[in-house]
């Protein structure tokens, strides 16, 4: 059964920015989207790595160690392992980079606001 559980007020969550919140010992980055509030796993699907670190550009949150792309909202694999630490690598060197690994989309969560209260929704 899923649970609610409170992570912040809504001013906590300004528009563009990526939040770090932990919630009963997971990591979360939470950003509000335009009028909706998105929440996924800080944690890179390539390599379990924090994505605290990297940048979000409307509803595309860029990974700072591999430059993996990811949909905030849906988790959905955008563009896989393009690069390190920034700079971005010729083709032929990406299936160097992937590991053997295929892509891969966000552990994502459901948020719900509640008057200024915001809640993560938890199985």
């Amino acid at each position: 059964m899923s649970k609610q559980i409170r992570i912040g007020s809504s001013a906590d969550f300004p528009v563009g920015k990526l939040v770090k919140v932990e919630a009963e010992g997971t990591l979360l980055l939470v950003a509000r989207v335009g009028d909706r509030l998105c929440a996924v796993q800080n944690r890179c699907t390539h390599m379990p790595l924090p994505l605290g670190g990297g940048t979000l550009n409307g509803n595309t949150i860029t990974c700072p160690w591999h430059n993996s792309e990811f949909d905030l909202c849906s988790g959905e694999n955008l563009d896989w392992v393009r690069g390190v630490a920034g700079i971005r690598l010729p083709g032929w060197s990406r299936k160097l980079m992937e590991l053997g690994k295929k892509p891969a989309p966000l552990t994502t969560y459901a948020i719900t606001e509640t008057g200024n209260d915001v809640f993560l929704q938890m199985d």
